[in-house]
């Protein structure tokens, strides 16, 4: 995928250049002029050039003391959300053109970490050096996470094992359950999200124990692990300055592909019809007023 990436991501100046070699070939090849002249067609030599609008950058603000409940850090990050000016927040450059900004973020806590006092680290047998090696690498990423030792558990490599298992120690105090599948297999990790997410509602992280066995990649990956930890237990990694936090709900819709279905394609919308009044209720609950607007954008509907 890197290598196809090269040819497929590129750079307004690569396409240009790219669009000004199909140009030149075009008006050299006889063939393709003769079949031209017949429609009256022809090209400019060179691209127009017209003059557009260059946006700045988004001001990326990153939380360095942020922890949900505390009066103090919770008035300060209202206030810099509109204005920008907050001792408690970091902000940082980043290349705006790659809207990349994972390294500028290494190191700095998120906007709103949240406690992790109960979960459940679950592994096979084989994979039990991987998972320590994991909890050991998740306690020194430095994003804000308060760690909890969670609960080992170990299942034999199965598929009903591994559901035997989760249904045995999976209880409504459980805030987080991360599993180390041996490996890429669909009908374990359905197992796993199925039963996490719709027999015992409880966030999940899985994770494939082939990621977690190079030792020069295991911080990285232990602090994309965390980002999305802390994200499915209603955290916020970071923010933008948009003042609109009064104003707005935003709802996003996806298209999910199902192979084997005689239907492939998929339509969710998280706060549907039935569902939108539980989001205007759990919008109320988090921010005291009702949005005024709600957004609704399209994540993959094409």
């Amino acid at each position: 995928m890197k290598d196809l990436s090269t040819h497929t991501r590129l750079t307004p100046e690569q396409w240009e250049n790219r669009l000004n070699r199909f140009i030149n070939n075009m008006s050299r090849n006889a063939s393709v002029q003769t079949t031209l002249s017949t429609w009256d067609l022809s090209f400019e030599n060179k691209l127009l050039n017209l003059t557009g609008r260059v946006l700045p950058a988004e001001r990326i603000l990153q939380g360095a003391r942020a922890v949900r409940g505390t009066t103090e850090n919770t008035t300060a990050h209202d206030t810099c959300r509109t204005l920008a000016e907050c001792s408690v927040c970091a902000q940082y450059e980043y290349n705006p053109c790659d809207a990349d900004w994972s390294k500028e973020m290494r190191g700095l806590p998120l906007m709103t970490s949240m406690p992790l006092e109960t979960w459940l680290l679950s592994h096979t047998r084989r994979n039990a050096e991987v998972a320590h090696s994991l909890l050991q690498t998740l306690n020194k990423v430095p994003v804000g996470i308060h760690l909890q030792r969670p609960g080992m558990m170990e299942y034999d490599d199965r598929q009903e094992a591994l559901l035997r298992a989760l249904q045995q120690r999976v209880g409504q105090q459980v805030q987080m359950v991360v599993v180390i599948l041996s490996a890429n297999r669909k009908d374990k990790y359905d197992c796993v999200k199925k039963y996490l997410c719709v027999d015992c509602p409880t966030p999940s992280q899985c994770v494939v124990a082939r990621t977690l066995s190079r030792p020069q990649t295991l911080m990285t990956i232990a602090t994309k692990i965390s980002l999305q930890m802390n994200c499915k237990m209603e955290g916020e990694p970071w923010s933008v300055e948009i003042p609109l936090k009064h104003l707005m709900m935003l709802v996003s819709t996806d298209t999910t592909t199902v192979p084997q279905e005689r239907d492939p394609s998929v339509h969710w919308w998280p706060a549907s019809t039935r569902a939108c009044p539980a989001a205007l209720k759990a919008y109320f609950k988090y921010n005291e007023c009702l949005p005024s607007r709600i957004v609704v954008w399209a994540t993959a509907c094409c």
